[in-house]
């Protein structure tokens, strides 16, 4: 898998971010694979990171960077795909519909869910809790 290109400068203050990319980027591209053809996933994840990296210091002093990549990703993403790819979930919050793919398709832990989306573990449990009672109502 290329990775996207290092500056000079991605070796100061965006060290932090390019080390989050190689992180995650299997997921990301797993993620992004399911919505877009699987050519574009590597650009549209190359393209989230470089716009994240315009505003890193920002997604630095929130409290949580990996939170701000996941959803340069997923803005991305949905911007390309349009509303058709999500239509049989539209129903589903952003946050369910994130839980569904990651942990029900892609077959994520709900920790490495919650480490890939910048969330609390517990959270992906509430989300997935409430995706099982939708199922059963």
């Amino acid at each position: 898998m290329p990775t996207p290109p290092r500056t000079a400068a991605a070796r100061g203050p965006t060290l932090g971010l390019w080390a989050l990319h190689d992180l995650h980027l299997r997921h990301y591209l797993d993620y992004t694979a399911l919505i877009l053809p699987a050519a574009d996933a590597q650009l549209v994840v190359r393209d989230a990171f470089e716009e994240l990296g315009g505003h890193w210091l920002d997604a630095l002093a929130t409290a949580s960077p990996a939170a701000c990549a996941w959803q340069a990703v997923r803005r991305r993403v949905r911007t390309l795909a349009g509303p058709r790819p999500f239509g049989p979930v539209a129903h589903l919050t952003a946050a369910q519909q994130d839980v569904l793919l990651l942990h029900l398709v892609l077959d994520l832990t709900a920790v490495q869910v919650a480490d890939l989306t910048g969330t609390e573990p517990a959270a992906v449990h509430v989300q997935l809790r409430a995706l099982a009672a939708r199922a059963t109502a």
